[in-house]
This record gives structure tokens, sequence and C-alpha cells, in this order.
């Protein structure tokens, strides 16, 4: 549930995060730092399993029942906000 966005527009946010994300620079960057999943064996993902979870974690925040979420693992997080939806990968964050 949202305040702002239907389930039908949130989902249509997440196709337009899929299309712009960068995946492709979070996975240059994954090789080069020797960046592994356990959910992969612990190796690298793919490009292909990169931008699943990114999408897995996009769409649990839209299906969560709460207005504003978040979801987050591999160094992704996606957000569900007053605003919208975000996906972001972080190396560092503080508060």
């Amino acid at each position: 549930m949202h305040d702002k966005f239907t389930q039908e527009e949130l989902l249509e946010q997440v196709e337009e995060i899929m299309k712009s994300f960068n995946f492709e620079k979070v996975h240059k960057h994954m090789v080069a730092t020797d960046w592994k999943w356990a959910s992969t064996e612990f190796a690298v993902p793919t490009l292909d399993a990169v931008k699943s979870h990114g999408r897995r974690l996009l769409l649990m925040s839209v299906f969560s029942p709460d207005s504003v979420t978040n979801n987050g693992s591999g160094g992704f997080t996606a957000y569900k906000l007053p605003w919208g939806l975000r996906l972001a990968f972080e190396l560092v964050t503080s508060s």
C-alpha cells in the first residue's frame, strides 16, 4: 500500500528503474573488487544475477504492506518512499 501511488504505478517505476540503473557499473565494481555473494556459492554474481537481485528487492518493496519501507542485501537497497521507489548500491553510509 502506498499513500500516493497505485501498485500499478509502482510497478511502472520498477521498470523505469530497471532501464535506467547502471547495473553494468555495479557489476564491473564487483568483478574488480572480487565482491562475492553467498547466494552465488561465494562467487562474484553474473550481471544477470545482479539485475535479478535489484528487481527482487524493488518488488519486495512494492508488495510490502507498509507505505514506507526498504529492503536490502548484497550492497543494494530498495526503498519505497512517499515520493516513489529508489534503488541504491552503496559502499559506505553513515547517519
